[in-house]
């Protein structure tokens, strides 16, 4: 199991390459000096800007913009080419992949974001999704769980002490999240229909999906601490991953 307590996320600068048996996990804070503001603007093509400009409220367009742009630096370093360069495709539910062909279509990459950090995820010829959520210690979690989660996912958390259900929903909630990511569907397809494990301790897998009877043997899923009280997760397609943690700090 791969170790991604807080402090074992390395700060790092520039992305080092990023090898096709390796994920690359990089924590991003939003506590970013103002002055770079500005050099991540430039970086985004028109329809982020005009999507940024589109939020209401200052902080939410300065979120935007740094997630953005610590996105177009990472790809841009993994490519070898200028952030501003790359180019980006997206489905019929908006996830967004590298436009072209050849090394850029092989590197693969998920965002999510929560409260005051975002998490990115790279891989190269394999499919990948991340999710980040920030632990809210007033969020109904049996409720939601009833809603959201299968029958047998929500007794187990039932079953729990109340003290380890909000833990417990949060790692449900981020591994269902990360998988469904990574397929390119997002919720769309029913939280419920996929279950994995989610008692605090026990090891991050995937046990059932409903259209896919290898789940187990085709994914891995791994549990991520990033920042103090947030949890996160990373589903990958393949056997054998070396995971690596970042925490980015731009030039």
């Amino acid at each position: 199991m791969a170790n991604s307590q807080p402090d074992n996320w390395r700060p790092q600068r520039q992305a080092d390459q990023l090898h096709q048996s390796e994920v690359h996990l990089w924590s991003v804070s939003f506590d970013t000096p103002s002055e770079k503001l500005g050099y991540f603007r430039s970086t985004l093509s028109a329809d982020e800007k005009e999507r940024a400009d589109r939020f209401l409220k200052i902080e939410d367009r300065e979120l935007y913009t740094i997630t953005r742009g610590a996105l177009r630096s990472l790809l841009g370093a993994y490519l070898a080419i200028e952030p501003r360069e790359v180019e980006f495709a997206y489905n019929t539910l908006g996830k967004p992949s590298l436009a072209g062909m050849g090394a850029q279509a092989a590197l693969n990459f998920s965002v999510s974001h929560s409260g005051a950090q975002a998490l990115l995820g790279f891989a190269r010829g394999r499919r990948i999704g991340v999710d980040l959520e920030r632990v809210s210690a007033d969020a109904d979690v049996l409720e939601l769980a009833e809603r959201y989660f299968s029958s047998d996912e929500f007794e187990t958390l039932r079953s729990l002490t109340a003290e380890m259900q909000h833990e417990a929903f949060y790692c449900g909630w981020t591994r269902k999240e990360a998988y469904l990511k990574a397929r390119g569907e997002g919720i769309f397809f029913g939280l419920e229909r996929v279950e994995v494990s989610l008692v605090p301790g026990e090891r991050a897998i995937i046990k059932k999906v409903s259209d896919d009877p290898n789940v187990s043997e085709n994914w891995i899923l791994e549990h991520l601490l990033p920042a103090p009280n947030y949890i996160g997760a990373v589903a990958a397609e393949g056997h054998d991953l070396t995971f690596r943690f970042f925490r980015w700090e731009p030039d």
